[in-house]
Protein backbone atom coordinates (compact mmCIF):
# COMPACT_ATOMS: atom_id res chain seq x y z
CA UNK A 1 0.00 0.00 0.00
CA UNK A 2 1.19 3.41 -0.77
CA UNK A 3 0.06 6.10 1.69
CA UNK A 4 1.30 9.86 3.29
CA UNK A 5 0.69 8.45 6.82
CA UNK A 6 -0.24 5.56 8.46
CA UNK A 7 -3.00 6.49 11.48
CA UNK A 8 -3.85 4.86 14.65
CA UNK A 9 -6.68 2.52 12.89
CA UNK A 10 -4.58 1.40 10.25
CA UNK A 11 -2.07 -0.47 12.88
CA UNK A 12 -5.13 -1.32 15.46
CA UNK A 13 -7.27 -2.71 12.83
CA UNK A 14 -4.26 -5.19 11.66
CA UNK A 15 -5.73 -8.82 12.30
CA UNK A 16 -3.70 -11.61 14.29
CA UNK A 17 -0.76 -12.37 12.64
CA UNK A 18 -1.16 -9.80 9.96
CA UNK A 19 0.70 -8.02 8.33
CA UNK A 20 0.35 -4.33 6.70
CA UNK A 21 3.22 -3.09 4.34
CA UNK A 22 3.31 0.51 3.19
CA UNK A 23 5.79 2.51 0.94
CA UNK A 24 5.43 5.82 2.50
CA UNK A 25 6.91 9.54 0.58
CA UNK A 26 10.45 9.69 2.98
CA UNK A 27 12.19 8.35 5.70
CA UNK A 28 11.27 11.06 8.02
CA UNK A 29 7.71 9.75 7.71
CA UNK A 30 8.94 6.10 7.92
CA UNK A 31 10.39 7.15 11.40
CA UNK A 32 7.47 9.13 12.65
CA UNK A 33 5.08 5.97 11.71
CA UNK A 34 7.38 3.85 13.72
CA UNK A 35 7.34 5.90 16.35
CA UNK A 36 3.54 6.00 16.33
CA UNK A 37 3.34 1.33 16.66
CA UNK A 38 5.78 1.94 19.91
CA UNK A 39 2.68 4.31 21.14
CA UNK A 40 0.11 2.51 20.10
CA UNK A 41 1.43 -0.82 22.05
CA UNK A 42 1.55 0.91 25.51
CA UNK A 43 -1.78 2.81 24.29
CA UNK A 44 -4.19 0.12 22.88
CA UNK A 45 -2.77 -3.08 24.20
CA UNK A 46 -4.32 -5.79 21.88
CA UNK A 47 -6.73 -8.34 23.76
CA UNK A 48 -4.94 -11.69 22.07
CA UNK A 49 -1.94 -11.40 23.85
CA UNK A 50 0.21 -10.32 20.40
CA UNK A 51 2.33 -7.26 19.94
CA UNK A 52 3.95 -5.60 17.19
CA UNK A 53 6.76 -5.61 15.42
CA UNK A 54 8.04 -3.39 12.80
CA UNK A 55 10.57 -3.92 9.79
CA UNK A 56 12.14 -0.65 7.58
CA UNK A 57 13.49 -1.17 4.20
CA UNK A 58 15.24 2.38 3.77
CA UNK A 59 15.97 2.24 0.11
CA UNK A 60 12.20 1.83 -0.37
CA UNK A 61 10.75 3.84 2.53
CA UNK A 62 8.74 0.87 3.84
CA UNK A 63 7.53 -0.06 6.84
CA UNK A 64 6.41 -3.27 7.58
CA UNK A 65 3.82 -4.13 10.59
CA UNK A 66 3.38 -7.11 11.64
CA UNK A 67 1.48 -8.65 14.47
CA UNK A 68 3.18 -11.40 16.35
CA UNK A 69 3.36 -13.15 19.35
CA UNK A 70 5.79 -11.50 22.28
CA UNK A 71 8.28 -14.68 22.41
CA UNK A 72 8.31 -14.90 18.62
CA UNK A 73 10.14 -10.59 18.71
CA UNK A 74 13.67 -10.75 17.96
CA UNK A 75 15.14 -7.83 20.30
CA UNK A 76 18.80 -6.45 19.69
CA UNK A 77 20.80 -7.00 22.20
CA UNK A 78 22.33 -3.84 22.80
CA UNK A 79 25.91 -3.66 25.29
CA UNK A 80 26.84 -0.17 26.24
CA UNK A 81 30.44 0.44 26.71
CA UNK A 82 31.65 3.47 28.40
Amino acid sequence: MVASKVGTEDITNIGAFGRLKVTLPDFAAVESAKNLVTRVKSRYPRTDGLTYTTGVDKKTNTLTIEVVRPEDVKRKNKTYKY
